[in-house]
């Protein structure tokens, strides 16, 4: 039967500029490609997770607001409960964010490079997004920074610090600087903060136009359930929340995250873990023939290698799956020749440099 009209719906013209967010998993071994803990929750933390959602109905929507999370959060963080708003991780608040503030001639000022989830938000919320670069090796440049404001006077300020994927970091005295050179929204995306020896949290009693965004999905080894939460002004927050789908974090979510703000210790075995094989890695790198890595506070490295596209080839036939955020001829960016490595294991690190070496060698002759 031929159809009377093949003619496609219309669509926001911002919808043909995005490229759908998508992330390749070809079969490996070793999974270093999303900077996710390789650890999982201890036993007995799981056990507790699992009896609590056993003992409550599932036909019910989930509480929303989370309270009794966001009452855990606060606790942890001496905050006022209104000063904290729970979402489906950092992707679905960063999309509030953006939905809350920005319009039609409204812009978001990002970094470059940095996370791209930032750049389909300001779009998708009708905004445009204006660049500031990162200064040499990837460092934040905060005058860079300032001058960007100054400039295109945005609605919207996202500095993800540690940054990805670079893990260069913004240091308190320049955040603070920031906030108040502009009445603007300030977020500082800490996904990463736990690994960074800078801490943003005291400056949120400074700034009431700061924002800092914080997720569960790094060193507190539950990524598969997508917890987040921003940290700021009670009225600022109440403004964004509005931008925020209701019911977003499940029966699930909410359990998990109550149970590990009961227990929050156990997270400094994945801590000292990634800071130690951060060190170890970043090492053996370094005396590779060819290999730049770039100073990181997260729980990844960037490094530049003679030819990515080779290099990451070369490490998943050996096994191990990283991101090749610079492989390729079409890549013309400044991480041309970049790979992404999340810290795994110490086999997985070794393995990482291993398969290097041998590339590397082999190249070399």
């Amino acid at each position: 039967m031929t159809r009377a009209d093949d003619r496609l719906p219309p669509f926001r013209r911002e919808i043909g500029r995005i490229a759908p967010y998508r992330v390749e998993s070809p079969p490996h071994e070793r999974k270093l490609n999303q900077n996710e803990s390789v650890l999982e929750l201890p036993d007995a933390l799981r056990a507790t997770i699992l009896k609590r959602l056993g003992s409550l109905p599932w036909r019910r929507y989930p509480d929303y607001p989370a309270v009794r999370l966001t009452e855990r959060i606060a606790r942890a963080e001496r905050l006022p409960v209104d000063r904290v708003l729970v979402g489906h991780a950092s992707n679905e608040l960063m999309y509030a964010l953006a939905l809350s503030t920005l319009e039609r001639g409204r812009s978001m000022l990002i970094p470059t490079p940095s996370y791209p989830v930032a750049r389909l938000a300001a779009l998708l919320a009708g905004g445009s997004v204006k660049r500031v670069p990162l200064g040499k090796n990837f460092q934040y440049d905060p005058e860079r920074i300032l001058a960007g404001i100054a400039r295109h006077r945005p609605r919207l300020v996202f500095l993800p610090s540690p940054n990805n994927p670079t893990g260069s970091v913004l240091e308190r005295e320049a955040v603070d600087r920031i906030a108040g050179a502009t009445r603007s929204l300030v977020v500082i995306d800490e996904a990463y903060q736990e690994y960074s020896e800078v801490k943003l949290r005291p400056l949120l009693d400074r700034h009431r136009n700061l924002v800092l965004m914080r997720t569960l999905s790094k060193a507190y080894r539950v990524a598969a359930l997508r917890i987040g939460y921003l940290l700021g002004d009670a009225e600022v927050l109440s403004h964004v929340e509005r931008g925020k789908p209701p019911h977003s974090i499940d029966l699930l979510g909410q359990i998990a995250g109550e149970v590990i703000f009961e227990y929050p210790q156990f997270i400094r075995e994945e801590v000292e873990r990634v800071l130690e094989q951060r060190d170890w890695l970043a090492g053996r790198l370094h005396a590779l023939p060819g290999v730049q890595v770039f100073p990181s506070q997260a729980n990844f490295l960037l490094v530049r290698v003679p030819d990515a596209a080779r290099a990451h080839r070369a490490l998943l036939d050996g096994g191990c799956l990283v991101r090749p955020v610079g492989a390729g001829q079409g890549v013309r960016t400044r991480l041309r020749n970049c790979l992404r490595i999340s810290l795994g294991t110490a086999a997985d690190n070794r393995a990482v440099v291993r398969i290097l070496g041998r590339q590397l060698e082999g190249r070399s002759r």
